[in-house]
């Protein structure tokens, strides 16, 4: 198998590599992680070839095939999605084409007895090689990819980017070299075809390197993880997780004999101090200098995976109802995205929206913000809501003539001058790094930038489109840590599995215009939805847009129409025990918003220096002012009471639907 014999490479003064060497076993499946800069893909293009090392070679053996994927690749081919995709195979068409002739020959009469040997000589190697199954083996890996039927005839070049590269995996894929590199596979995939890719490549023979930021991903997959830090390949044999846990321990025994190293050579540099100058220690003293020269110090590398805890702001406290769409309808032309749904997005509600590419994620919360109005119904935002968006192409409204600091400040308000720098450095972004350009940023510190603006001003509802999207794990694991914590709520696009699982505790499926909400974990919708599937009853173990829970029990006692039924009347009590709440509710909430409104003005007149100059005019505003406050307070403290009783009744309700569903 390949091996890599002291390599090294440098760009300038920046050595990525120093005497690397690494042996590749077949059949391994190894997770290649580091830094960001440490060299990952220049490692990939050195092994096959697109760049040379330094000094070093890399040894392969004869007929050892490497596929290799890019993160980024423009598609110069013409013809079909499939015709891409059978590319992967061009020795079969090749076959295929020798075939099509020598049968053409045979029916004119034109062969002769050696030609037909030959014939069916080719015939039988077509067939060894799999070249009668292999044009229905591409079809499967390209629908795995996500594209259909009538996508696998349309020209290649009349999709996007992301759709090339998934053709491009496809091919390779089809190709089955024994050597295959990855680079960021998942990052132009839906979660299904995540799935359907891990299932694949768990079953592949041959030897498979993948760099990924996706932790689920490499969690499922790998079996090594190679860590490429400090010029050097470190392995682990284990998946993600335990890379993280060993990695850690490593470190912790490094640093320890570090510290009694220091010990150790105190002690020497003390004795040699002490009798370098005297006669009857002086060879001693030497012995203990040539001690010294000797020993190898050990380095404790910096720790890249360190991160800085950061916290959103505060949010002002808003309405249990946060935003609310209501019979949204939605149509491009013919194609028609959603009609007539309902989503209600509460108070303390941890939202990611999932499923198929092109099932409307990225429309709803377009809607969801603002930015696209919905063709009937109405999107109502809730009390002192305040939205923040981030669009999946944030980074590319980044003004690249600014540095860091500069694109900060631009748009920060006077309140949030002051985090500025804090944020930046929330995001690794610290010292003289907040003065580069941005036109010199990578992919992933742009990504961090586009988030860190979001965050200047407190909001009560996030709706965040791919927010991972070129962030390394160190980036992630800081938004996952504030998200953790937000007191707001939030709704999120993302196909990191990992991210998903530790920030959300609800599940919203997006699928053929329906909104199916899963209560919990990313993990748990997993399995629920497993289960619908595997029982076939969509829907099962889900709840609708509209709030209607579907039983989730295998074996029911009583029939899913009688207990529909029985839902339906739950839902219809509970709407009417709450209905003259609610509407008091809102009543509050317009006296709050009319309150605070004068309790500001009020407030803006006291701080202005006029005003002290109307003499009388002064203790009327005071007297106002404190009188606005003290009912404003009275007005909270009913708002929040009122709250709480909506609270404890929808809690008996959905007591009594859960005991329902069991039944």
């Amino acid at each position: 198998m390949i091996r890599l014999d002291n390599i090294s490479k440098a760009y300038g003064s920046d050595e990525l590599f120093r005497s690397l060497n690494w042996q590749l076993s077949p059949g391994q499946k190894i997770g290649l992680v580091g830094p960001n800069g440490a060299g990952k893909t220049t490692l990939f293009r050195v092994i096959v070839g697109q760049e040379e090392a330094d000094s070093g070679e890399v040894i392969q053996p004869r007929g050892v095939r490497v596929g290799y994927l890019p993160q980024e690749l423009a598609v110069e081919e013409q013809g079909s999605v499939l015709d891409l995709v059978l590319g992967g195979r061009q020795d079969l068409l090749d076959m295929e084409r020798d075939l099509q002739q020598a049968e053409e020959a045979l029916a004119r009469g034109e062969s002769s007895e050696q030609a037909s040997a030959a014939y069916a000589d080719l015939q039988e190697q077509f067939r060894v090689r799999g070249g009668y199954e292999f044009r229905s083996r591409a079809r499967e890996i390209a629908a795995g990819m996500g594209f259909s039927n009538d996508e696998m005839d349309a020209p290649i070049q009349t999709f996007s980017g992301g759709w090339q590269m998934r053709a491009l995996l496809s091919r390779l894929l089809l190709f089955r070299p024994e050597v295959l590199l990855l680079d960021e596979p998942t990052n132009h995939l839906d979660l299904e075809s995540i799935e359907w890719l891990e299932k694949f490549l768990s079953g592949y023979e041959g030897t498979i390197i993948v760099i990924s930021h996706d932790r689920y991903f490499l969690n499922r997959l790998v079996d090594t993880i190679a860590e490429l830090s400090g010029g050097q390949v470190h392995l682990y044999n284990g998946n993600y997780d335990y890379f993280i846990k060993e990695r850690r321990e490593r470190r912790e025994r490094l640093v320890a004999q570090a510290a009694e190293q220091a010990r150790e050579i105190a002690q020497i540099e003390d004795f040699i101090e002490r009798f370098r100058y005297k006669a009857t220690k002086a060879r001693q003293a030497q012995s203990r200098i040539k001690q010294l020269e000797k020993i190898e110090r050990i380095v404790v590398p910096p720790d890249y995976q360190a991160t800085i805890g950061f916290e959103f702001p505060a949010p002002p406290r808003i309405g249990k109802v946060a935003l609310e769409a209501r019979q949204v309808s939605k149509r491009f032309g013919d194609n028609i995205i959603y009609e007539g749904v309902d989503f209600v997005l509460e108070r303390g509600d941890h939202v990611a929206l999932v499923g198929p590419n092109g099932a409307g994620k990225t429309t709803l919360l377009k809607m969801l913000a603002g930015r696209l109005p919905p063709d009937d119904g109405e999107v109502i935002e809730g009390h002192k809501v305040q939205l923040r968006y981030f669009a999946q192409h944030s980074v590319d409204q980044l003004d690249l003539r600014r540095t860091v600091l500069q694109e900060m400040e631009a748009s920060a308000t006077m309140e949030s001058h002051s985090r500025v720098r804090s944020i930046l450095g929330a995001f690794l972004f610290s010292g003289d790094d907040v003065h580069k350009p941005i036109s010199v940023l990578s992919g992933g510190e742009k990504g961090r930038l586009a988030l860190a603006k979001m965050l200047l001003e407190p909001a009560g509802v996030l709706l965040l489109d791919e927010p991972t999207n070129h962030l390394d794990i160190s980036s992630r694991q800081v938004l996952e840590h504030a998200l953790k914590n937000f007191e707001g709520a939030f709704c999120v696009i993302s196909h990191d599995r990992y991210f998903l699982n530790e920030v959300v505790n609800k599940v919203v499926l997006v699928e053929a215009g329906k909104l199916n909400v899963y209560p919990g974990t990313y993990e748990e919708f997993r399995w629920r939805r497993t289960q619908e599937l595997e029982g076939g009853e969509p829907g099962q173990g889900g709840v609708s847009s509209a709030g209607a829970a579907a039983p989730a029990q295998d074996g029911p006692l009583v029939s899913r129409k009688d207990q529909r039924r029985a839902l339906a009347e739950i839902r219809k009590r509970r709407d009417a025990e709450t209905r003259t709440l609610r509407a008091k509710l809102k009543k509050l909430e317009e006296k709050i918003e009319t309150l605070e409104s004068e309790h500001s003005e009020l407030q803006a007149k006291l701080a202005d220096p006029a005003t002290y100059e109307a003499g009388d005019e002064v203790a009327r505003i005071n007297q106002r002012f404190h009188a606005v406050e003290e009912e404003l307070t009275e007005v909270l403290m009913a708002w929040e009471e009122l709250g709480a009783a909506v609270e404890a009744i929808e809690q008996r309700y959905a007591e009594e639907e859960s005991a329902v569903r069991e039944t």
